[in-house]
């Protein structure tokens, strides 16, 4: 079973779509990751904190009727 990249509890995957990842995490909701967080070295083993911080700024960014995607920039990279 996958686990949340932020809090590492299990979770159910989501549907991909192109290079992303998703999660529907008990404790996150539903968010989707760019594969590029998890290729890029200075965000795939970012901090639990980090990690919240990046979800609040897809959450931001996000529109209303999609699940938030955090990118590389989310982490300020």
């Amino acid at each position: 079973m996958p686990i949340c990249p932020i809090c590492k509890s299990e979770v159910k995957p989501l549907d991909l779509t192109g290079d992303t990842v998703g999660f529907d995490c008990p404790k996150h909701g539903c968010f989707r990751v760019s594969g590029t967080v998890f290729a890029d070295a200075r965000t795939k083993n970012a901090e639990p904190q980090q990690w919240e911080a990046a979800l609040k700024r897809a959450q931001a960014r996000g529109k209303l009727d999609e699940w938030p995607m955090v990118v590389t920039h989310d982490f300020g990279v």
